[in-house]
């Protein structure tokens, strides 16, 4: 996906204040991030919530992360060597891509859960248990004069755990997408793109599965 802003009537002395501006950024600044994007308010009445569909119950949990810096999602980078780095908001990605695993799961109808610990496995409880790996997740935004590229990739394992027979199957896959020639770089930009490419790592796993009777299987 690239999405392209032109800028047109920018008188010099606009055009170059606006490249001080730019490029002031010092190394050590951290922006927070948000791995789940709210949803603009016009949005909900358009795209209403979608009913639970009959099947197993699903419960997900957070993701373990086993990258080397757990805090960090990723930097902006300036054509002056300056550099701000991206750090998850809430300090977890784990948690955060795990609750946009299960905010996906429900937009798809699916009976799911997001908790933060696995629940014990009892008679009423979930019927299958959804974790995974995070090995790669990054968003770089690069500045040039008066433009930003950004690009951003992730690579996850998601296991599927079926209580019923305590089998289980795994799934690894890696995304990336970018957006080039952005004006004026806000970290929404940055989330956006960032939780495109997460929900393609999680597309991919639903659409290579199927839940049957209280379990998932590959298809």
């Amino acid at each position: 996906m690239i999405r392209q802003h032109v800028v047109r009537g920018m008188s010099a002395p606009v055009a170059v204040g606006l490249l001080l501006l730019l490029g002031c950024s010092e190394k050590g600044d951290i922006i927070p991030m948000n791995l789940t994007p709210k949803v603009p308010k016009d949005m909900t009445s358009v795209s209403p919530a979608v009913k639970p569909m009959a099947g197993p119950k699903v419960v997900v949990i957070p993701f373990e992360d086993v990258r080397a810096d757990h805090a960090k999602v990723g930097s902006r980078s300036s054509m002056w060597g300056g550099e701000t780095d991206f750090h998850v908001s809430s300090g977890s990605a784990g948690e955060e891509t795990g609750q946009a695993f299960a905010d996906y799961l429900k937009r798809k109808g699916w009976l799911v859960q997001y908790q933060k610990v696995a629940p014990p496995e009892s008679e009423n409880g979930p019927n299958i248990l959804l974790s995974g790996k995070i090995l790669d997740l990054t968003v770089d935004a690069k500045r040039g004069v008066l433009l930003t590229d950004i690009e951003a990739r992730s690579k996850l394992v998601i296991q599927a755990k079926n209580r019923e027979d305590g089998s289980s199957i795994v799934r690894t896959d890696a995304h990336s997408g970018s957006n080039d020639n952005v004006f004026w770089f806000e970290p929404q930009d940055g989330e956006e793109l960032l939780a495109e490419v997460l929900e393609k790592n999680f597309e991919r796993f639903v659409v290579n599965t199927k839940l049957e009777d209280r379990s998932i299987r590959f298809r």
